[in-house]
């Protein structure tokens, strides 16, 4: 029906989605260090079960911090 309308909403630039990969790679990093940082007191107990539950998210923060880190390690490589 209006074929044009519908070309220039949906398009979207390399800059916007590099943008929107940036901010996205900062939120995954941040929710992997509050993961990491909030567990890391309970890695220090002397009991096995909170060391085992904390164990999990501290390893599911840390592959989180490290994809977003290697996302934006990404983004800036192919900014050069």
């Amino acid at each position: 029906m209006y074929p044009n309308l519908l070309k220039s909403n949906t398009h979207m630039t390399d800059q916007f989605i590099k943008i929107i990969l940036n901010i996205t790679a900062l939120c995954s990093m941040l929710a992997g260090l509050f993961g990491m940082l909030f567990c890391f007191p309970f890695l220090w107990s002397t009991k096995m079960e909170a060391l085992v539950s904390a164990g999990f998210p501290f390893i599911a923060g840390s592959i989180l911090f490290g994809s977003g880190l290697l996302t934006r390690g990404i983004i800036i490589r192919n900014k050069c």
